[in-house]
């Protein structure tokens, strides 16, 4: 990982509070779906959530760095789904589901109206 400037390691301290915000909703929803069949509290440290977020961190990292290096190889500047099935392609639920995913995200595409003059190809996966 390279050595981060300023403003990165503003933006990584403003991504991992977003993480630690998001992360943290989903623990207590669990939580309590996990404490309501039984009626015994459960209780999750923020220990483990901080640990949850660092994981989950280190995890997006490695995914932007894997997409980069699909795009770069490809020869392109811009990351498009293909990348991402190039980064999953060895979880076939996980392929299905996003492939799924990009279905339905193409077919609001074309409900809406193009009127900004670009062009929106970049929804497209082999």
């Amino acid at each position: 990982m390279k050595a981060l400037t300023e403003d990165e390691k503003a933006l990584a301290a403003h991504l991992k509070a977003r993480l630690w915000l998001a992360v943290g909703k989903i623990v207590e929803a669990e939580v309590a779906e996990l404490s309501a069949p039984e009626g015994k509290p459960i209780k999750a440290t923020p220990q483990f959530i901080a640990s949850l977020v660092e994981l989950v961190y280190n995890q997006v990292i490695q995914l932007g760095e894997d997409l980069e290096s699909f795009a770069r190889h490809a020869k392109r500047k811009t990351i498009t789904p293909d990348d991402m099935m190039m980064v999953v392609r060895r979880s076939e639920d996980l392929t299905q589901l996003l492939r799924e995913h990009l279905q339905a995200l193409n077919g609001r595409a074309l409900e809406m109206e193009d009127d900004d003059g670009f062009e929106d190809n970049l929804l497209q996966a082999t």
